[in-house]
């Protein structure tokens, strides 16, 4: 079966934008708030965007080659689901590490239990980043 390497790579780009995002947020945003100190549930004015913007920049970026090229590797004759959760499971692993890369300084300034709790969010993704996967495997739909 011929497949649009077109729209592999577009689904795969769209796959990888929105993972590496997800995943890039994830630890970032623990690790950025876990100093600041904060009077009940709400953090200063323009954290959340400071932390968004950063997460597509770098998140987004990684996520996007990620998914190019997750697109050119997978034929088009597997099931749908499968690329999706390549560029899942691989947009995890490189874009958490590239978040502790990045803002792993301050962990040195975090109480233990934020420390313990940014590990417990990891590790969660990390078991849900297969089913995430195959949630949005409908993207792929633009392949066939």
């Amino acid at each position: 079966m011929q497949g649009n390497r077109f729209l592999d790579m577009l689904a795969g780009v769209i796959l990888g934008v929105l993972f590496g995002t997800f995943y890039y947020i994830m630890p970032a945003k623990c690790l950025m708030t876990g100093t600041i100190p904060v009077d009940g549930l709400f953090l200063p004015e323009g954290v959340h965007s400071a932390i968004l913007m950063l997460s597509f920049k770098w998140g987004g970026t990684i996520g996007a080659v990620i998914g190019f090229f997750g697109g050119l590797a997978c034929p088009v004759t597997l099931p749908r689901g499968h690329m999706s959760k390549s560029i899942s499971c691989l947009s995890f692993v490189v874009c958490t590490i590239i978040a502790f890369i990045m803002h792993g300084s301050q962990l040195g300034h975090m109480p233990g239990w934020k420390i313990a709790v940014t590990f417990f969010y990891v590790f969660v993704f990390f078991v849900l980043a297969i089913p995430f996967g195959q949630a949005f495997s409908f993207i792929e739909k633009i392949r066939e």
